[in-house]
């Protein structure tokens, strides 16, 4: 069986990773077996969850639930999926040896986003997991990882590594070396090879030569998962949940993402507006009485005055949110929470989060 997939996204300061660790959560609690996993290279889910956590899917327990938690980072990432990738080992060697490897596995841009989407879809038809709580990067651009799959398999055409693998090694080679030593197209081929090797020195040319030869070899498999992470992403069971906060420019973010997921031809299957303030928690009116000192009720006052302010900003805030979003789409408010626990925390969204119908599979 196929686990269910949601996907979480929001700008940075919303607190979208401890809603996607509160949502896992509230999945682990109706009994189903629950994965969450981050791509945001910084360790905010092992925060919040209060546990260490890395490459490998790991337990954690908060109470009596059990659920697991995978942090990918970026170089483990891709040594895992190289030695995923090369079943040969003689090649994987080859691979790991060559110096360009390395600086391609760090500065390719959506490299350990795409990877850790196909560690997850690897997961998502293991049969381990019912749900997967998938953690963007904190950035209007956290969308963009779904654009990568097709890019990446239009890189994949084979004509495309050919081109690449030929014109590196035209680089790499010898000018007296290179073949079609005359006329005007050995002229513009020798060009391009000056230019390459210039850019890059013939010996790293030689490296990505190789390099893009060993791809070229399994492009395959890679093709393949490619391809299934595509179509996993693009599912109409994926959810997509955009997390918000009551500010303008959080809504402003939030807003972008509701765009973006339009333009992939998918929608925003819920919204949640985080840390809302409602009304003055009831402490507040019965802090001021007959006999208060003048400095406590002053006090008093300015609590009063700012819990005013944030529920009215609230407000505002879901007018905006019901404005911005299509039919269909549920709006979960979860509430400003009092507390440095962060399980605490937790335990307290995913009641909430429990309650939306839209997220409860």
């Amino acid at each position: 069986m196929t686990a269910a997939l949601t996907v979480v996204v929001g700008g940075g300061g919303v607190g979208k990773t401890t809603t996607s660790a509160a949502l896992a959560l509230a999945h682990a609690r109706r009994g189903r077996r629950t994965l969450v996993v981050t791509v945001d290279p910084a360790r905010r889910l092992a925060d919040a969850l209060g546990v260490q956590i890395g490459i490998e899917a790991c337990p954690v327990r908060i109470g009596d639930v059990e659920l697991w938690a995978r942090m990918p980072d970026s170089r483990g990432s891709v040594d895992l999926f190289a030695t995923w990738l090369f079943d040969d080992p003689a090649a994987r060697a080859r691979v790991f040896s060559n110096r360009m490897y390395a600086e391609l596995a760090n500065s390719l841009s959506g490299v350990h986003e795409l990877i850790s989407v196909a560690f997850i879809d690897h997961e998502l038809g293991s049969g381990r997991f019912d749900e997967v709580v998938l953690d963007t990067a904190p950035s209007r651009h956290a969308l963009e990882f779904l654009d990568y799959p097709a890019r990446l398999a239009r890189m994949l055409e084979a004509r495309t590594l050919e081109w690449m693998v030929g014109l590196a090694r035209l680089a790499g080679a010898a000018v007296e070396d290179r073949p079609d030593a005359r006329g005007l197209l050995a002229w513009g081929r020798q060009r391009v090879g000056h230019l390459v090797s210039n850019l890059l020195g013939a010996e790293a040319a030689r490296d990505v030569a190789a390099l893009f030869g060993e791809f070229l070899l399994v492009r395959e498999k890679w093709l393949g998962l490619v391809r299934n992470v595509e179509r996993r992403i693009s599912h109409a069971s994926t959810r997509y949940v955009v997390v918000t906060g009551c500010s303008g420019s959080s809504l402003d973010d939030a807003a972008y993402l509701v765009a973006a997921l339009a333009q992939r031809s998918t929608r925003a299957t819920a919204l949640l507006l985080n840390r809302a303030v409602r009304a003055a928690p009831e402490w507040l009116g019965a802090a001021a009485t007959p006999g208060t000192p003048a400095s406590l009720a002053e006090a008093v006052e300015a609590y009063r005055a700012e819990y005013s302010a944030r529920a009215e900003q609230t407000t505002h805030a879901l007018g905006r949110v019901r404005a911005l979003l299509p039919p269909r789409t549920e709006i979960g408010v979860l509430p400003a929470l009092k507390s440095s626990d962060p399980r605490a925390i937790l335990e307290a969204l995913s009641v909430e989060l429990a309650a939306l119908p839209s997220l409860a599979g």
